[in-house]
């Protein structure tokens, strides 16, 4: 499975473009994941430096094993977040389903769902795996509830498995399989 394609042809949903993650929409993820809040929820202990952002976006675009889209709301076309498929593992026909939607403004209304729905779907059809898996914060109850409406149904359960400002959380292991077509 040779799957990865550094600038990938664009999905598109109702709301939202799926297209090519570039640099100049970079510098605006780091400033994001750079909030408290969202920093709790991705689950980062420090602030990203700009060093470690540029290290970081060269290896994500650059990947063997990572499919990256950023997020572009079309009512007003601009730059929401960014959705990707991590450690693509070819012989398993698997991969982690990773999202940031960093626009406020954009929180609470199915974008995430919708630009879950739409990676899935190209994981499925385009990408041939079988598997796309999640891990959520149980903190982070609004993403959970976007990975379940696109299809995702909970795996398990990790009790106390990351520190988060001063406390044990628990995270959320969620997957989606493949469907199955029945001749």
């Amino acid at each position: 499975m040779s799957v990865v394609n550094p600038n990938p042809n664009p999905l598109h949903g109702d709301r939202l473009l799926l297209r090519g993650f570039e640099r100049e929409d970079a510098e605006l993820y780091r400033a994001w994941v750079n909030e408290p809040e969202i920093m709790d929820l991705v689950d980062r202990a420090l602030p990203v430096t700009r060093l470690e952002h540029d290290r970081w976006y060269e290896a994500l675009v650059t990947g063997r094993s990572n499919v990256v889209f950023a997020l572009e709301a079309l009512d007003r076309p601009r730059f929401v977040g960014v959705v990707w498929l991590a450690d693509l593992e070819p012989r398993h026909r698997r991969a982690e389903l990773r999202i940031v939607i960093g626009d406020r403004a954009c929180w609470g209304k199915g974008y995430g769902r919708e630009a879950i729905a739409l990676l899935l779907r190209h994981a499925f059809e385009a990408l041939n795996l079988h598997k796309v898996y999640a891990y959520v914060l149980a903190t982070n109850p609004r993403a959970a509830k976007a990975f379940l409406a696109a299809g995702f149904a909970e795996e398990a359960v990790l009790k106390e498995d990351r520190f988060v400002r001063g406390r044990y959380v628990d995270v959320l292991r969620l997957a989606a399989l493949r469907p199955t077509r029945v001749p």
